[in-house]
């Protein structure tokens, strides 16, 4: 039969009769679907049907015979394989149900819909809050990097905070969206980060960007935009695109790309005519510093500099890749890397261009003193005439100088790498010859004014004390080695006190099971003797864990060492520090190793 028209509207008018068989037609249809009775929807339905004059008892028969008990099965099947696994973990079936989604999922039906409505499915709203179906839609965009529906669905993750989950996703870095928030959220992590932690900071980072060159290219677009617009203040943008740069370098070992990059977002052709980028481009791909790259470079930056006119890519320059190869090429001969070269006007010109990388602090030449770059120069090439692995008589002469030079950051860099190598040389043959008792050798009090003067380079410092620490050297007795040892944890004490707490704290908890118990015991009351209360939790839980390993060690110390531990577990409101004080004797005993 035909449908009247509203003549009005233009819309069919629609019977109530009509109305109520439709509504009918509907409410049947959802009643035959498969396990229909266990749908939220179904009560909706019964309450339509019936409204519009429908038979409760066709509801019961149509219900009834849907029912195929598809969750009860599951259910079984699940409590089953709990039970021959004595487990109850739910991994063993939904890891199945999870390939299976996968397996059948059809991203193009998805997009299409999403596409008409804009809107997540519900399924994939009920999936997000639990972790193990967040992996499923992890693995389903890493499936379809493209698909719209589930790049919306990874902003929704993101959204909903669980973006440190998508740091790894490949696809993550495809939705400029998703991508976008993640690398915000890392930079802001990274932003507070200290000299001791940067590095644990930074690797959420690394990760996220440093997934493929799409991911990569971006951040450091962001960065260096970010960094033009802040100007002076964009200081620690600059060493987070450092950061970056150095682990496409050493990691992937892809210098063509991260150089390449770079130079195309400073506005340089590359392969073009530029004498500078290319120099550059070639020293950093040849990890070799030519002579005729350095000569071009020369030329340039003191052209530039005499004329008084900017320059290009200073920062390139200083990029620690490019001044440690000319540190290596001009000072290797100190502890023997490189031979010696002897040609002076060449040296001139690598000496003079790592002196005017230190002192260049933008790609302005005004910036420069001419003044001091004639200084840092002469200075450079004094350090140059130190000898190589000196007799103690020969390092006493010249430790004045030594001391003055360590004052510039590029100097005390290279007296660094000169002290370690003097350290250890031949199997640290240094502490076989000059340590007897309990002295404190030079090379390891140089290495504390290095720290001391030059606060970044406590890292560097920390690695040549580890070094000293662990040496197995040839000849040494036992009781020889323990006094060693404990002369390091002196000087390591130093570098504690200098703020570079957290890492020494990380590393003997890592070594603590390789170290004799006497000198964890040590190491733990030379740093506790050096602060007083109150104690930062992650000051005092490391400390508190090392403490539980070394209980054997600590029962043996002299009695002004335990008294010192015993004052610092009283200062922590933790069960454990109150175990501790249970475990340690009132008395303390007489040490069992030498001091």
């Amino acid at each position: 039969m035909s449908t009247p028209m509203d003549t009005s509207g233009g819309e069919p008018i629609v019977s109530n009769a009509d109305r109520n068989r439709l509504a009918q037609e509907e409410s049947l249809s959802e009643f035959s679907k498969l396990d229909a009775i266990m749908e939220p929807t179904t009560a909706a339905f019964v309450d339509q049907y019936l409204e519009a004059g429908g038979v409760p008892l066709n509801v019961m028969n149509l219900l009834v015979q849907s029912y195929e008990g598809l969750a009860a099965m599951a259910n079984t099947v699940d409590r089953d394989i709990r039970n021959a696994y004595n487990s109850t973990n739910q991994a063993a079936l939904l890891e199945p149900i999870s390939r299976k989604i996968v397996e059948s999922f059809d991203a193009v039906k998805a997009d299409e819909e999403f596409s008409n409505t804009q809107q997540l499915p519900v399924y994939i709203l009920d999936m997000i809050p639990h972790q193990v179906w967040r992996k499923t839609i992890y693995r389903l965009s890493e499936r379809y990097p493209k698909s719209e529906m589930l790049g919306a669905a990874l902003q929704k993750v993101a959204d909903e905070g669980f973006q440190a989950e998508l740091t790894s996703l490949n696809s993550a870095s495809l939705h400029t969206h998703v991508f976008y928030s993640l690398l915000v959220e890392c930079i802001e992590n990274v932003a507070p980060a200290t000299d001791e932690t940067l590095n644990e900071r930074i690797s959420e980072l690394i990760s996220t960007v440093c997934r493929s060159e799409q991911a990569y290219f971006m951040a450091q677009y962001v960065l260096v935009h970010a960094r033009q617009k802040l100007g002076p203040q964009a200081i620690g943008l600059r060493r987070i695109e450092e950061e970056l740069e150095r682990h496409m370098l050493d990691k992937y070992d892809r210098p063509q790309l991260a150089v390449h990059m770079r130079l195309l977002l400073d506005g340089c052709a590359v392969g073009g005519d530029d004498a500078v980028a290319n120099a550059l481009v070639s020293i950093i791909q040849n990890s070799y510093a030519a002579p005729g790259d350095v000569t071009a470079l020369y030329r340039h930056y003191h052209d530039t500099l005499a004329a008084g006119q900017p320059t290009s890519l200073a920062y390139m320059l200083r990029s620690e890749r490019i001044m440690m190869l000319l540190v290596e090429q001009m000072f290797g001969h100190l502890w023997e890397s490189t031979v010696e070269d002897t040609r002076m006007a060449l040296v001139d010109k690598y000496i003079w261009l790592l002196a005017y990388a230190t002192l260049s602090v933008d790609d302005q030449s005004d910036t420069v003193d001419q003044t001091q770059l004639e200084q840092l120069v002469a200075q450079m090439k004094d350090v140059r005439q130190l000898p190589v692995r000196p007799i103690q008589t020969t390092l006493n002469q010249v430790i004045r100088k030594v001391i003055e030079r360590v004052r510039v950051p590029i100097l005390a860099r290279v007296v660094l790498m000169w002290v370690r190598d003097i350290i250890s040389y031949d199997n640290f043959t240094y502490y076989d010859t000059y340590f007897k008792s309990c002295e404190v050798p030079v090379p390891l009090l140089l290495l504390e004014e290095i720290a001391f003067c030059q606060p970044l380079l406590k890292p560097l410092v920390f690695d040549a004390y580890r070094e000293s620490f662990e040496s197995k050297i040839p000849g040494f007795a036992a009781d020889r080695q323990i006094r060693l040892q404990k002369v390091v944890i002196n000087r390591i004490a130093v570098l504690v006190q200098l703020d570079y707490a957290l890492p020494v704290l990380h590393y003997f908890d890592l070594q603590a099971e390789s170290i004799d118990q006497s000198v964890l015991a040590y190491f733990i009351f030379r740093t506790l003797a050096q602060f007083e209360p109150p104690y930062p939790e992650e000051f005092y839980q490391p400390m508190l864990q090392l403490i539980e390993r070394a209980v054997g060690g600590i029962k043996t110390m002299k009695e002004k060492e335990l008294v010192v531990v015993i004052a610092f577990l009283g200062c922590i409101d933790d069960p454990r520090a109150e175990r501790l004080c249970e475990l340690l004797p009132k008395e303390p005993a007489q040490p069992l190793s030498p001091s």
